[in-house]
């Protein structure tokens, strides 16, 4: 493991990386022999706290390359990897030029999920046009997905600034920069997990920036299919169960307009849980039927 912020080189791209890596937080090379899953690097960010560094809870996997090549999911076990897997995937490409790390998102992947399944080939392209992510392409000729990265999320410096303020400076934009891209990365994941086909994406932004921490400020895509209807229901009953019983276990409150709001939203809440319910039992009636 890499502790955060020292600095070293060595020769293989991926060794390139990590002193760039390491601006962000413990740094854990995969080993070569497990490599087969397409992940370098899994990185732990970390904070800074006057002298000690203390890992925030917030990790993800990062592939790196020494060009911009696609990357090709071409056999469906090296798909499943990829979108069966619940850490968050970016890639990195290093330049010895100009002794740089450029990582790029790679949420794409998820969009061609919902959109074509995970049957077809799968290419992950650096860049696209646009201020954010590009929507994906599908060439139907050859059954395959491009799935675009869209410009870099960040760019970091092999090297060391020269003051130890431009170096806290440089770390707190890269660290936050890259907690908001897991953020997003988590919220797809979660849904997918979920078996949701909903995808929260940026329509724009900008490198070396985080993106708002509201959701009022993501895009996002639907998709609707009977296949995925029981999974709408039986989530939606389980957050209508949750607002039932705050609104009906919150401590009373002083703001009268407030106590209204939550008594109509109460009366409200409690059918839509029910119908919920019945729908359910109504799509495991038709499937047994059928």
């Amino acid at each position: 493991m890499s502790i955060p912020f020292p600095f070293s080189l060595g020769n293989r791209s991926e060794y390139l990386a990590i002193p760039a890596l390491t601006k962000l937080g413990f740094t854990v090379p995969v080993p070569r022999q497990e490599d087969h899953f397409g992940v370098d690097f899994i990185v732990h960010l970390a904070s800074l706290e006057e002298q000690t560094v203390r890992p925030t809870g917030k990790s993800f996997g990062i592939q790196i390359k020494s060009n911009t090549e696609p990357i090709i999911f071409d056999t469906q076990h090296k798909r499943d990897c990829l979108f069966n897997s619940s850490l968050p995937l970016f890639l990195g490409v290093v330049s010895r030029t100009n002794l740089t790390l450029t990582v790029y998102n790679t949420l794409n992947r998820l969009n061609c999920f919902w959109s074509y399944g995970d049957k077809r080939k799968l290419s992950l392209i650096f860049g696209g046009n646009g201020s954010g992510l590009p929507k994906p392409d599908f060439d139907a000729e050859n059954n395959h997905c491009l799935a675009y990265t869209g410009k870099p999320i960040l760019e970091i410096s092999i090297q060391e600034p020269e003051t130890l303020e431009e170096k806290t400076k440089e770390i707190e934009i890269l660290q936050s920069t890259m907690k908001s891209w897991i953020k997003l990365e988590n919220e797809n994941l979660s849904l997918k997990e979920q078996q949701i086909p909903l995808f929260f994406w940026s329509a724009n932004y900008k490198t070396n920036i985080p993106l708002p921490n509201d959701s009022e400020h993501s895009s996002y895509t639907k998709y609707a299919s009977w296949d995925s209807f029981p999974n709408i229901c039986q989530t939606s009953k389980k957050v209508l169960m949750a607002l039932s019983f705050y609104l009906r276990k919150l401590p009373e409150t002083t703001d009268p307009q407030m106590k209204d709001l939550m008594t109509s939203a109460l009366d409200h809440v409690q059918p839509l849980e029910k119908i919920c319910d019945n729908l359910l039992q109504r799509i495991i009636r038709n499937n047994r039927e059928e």
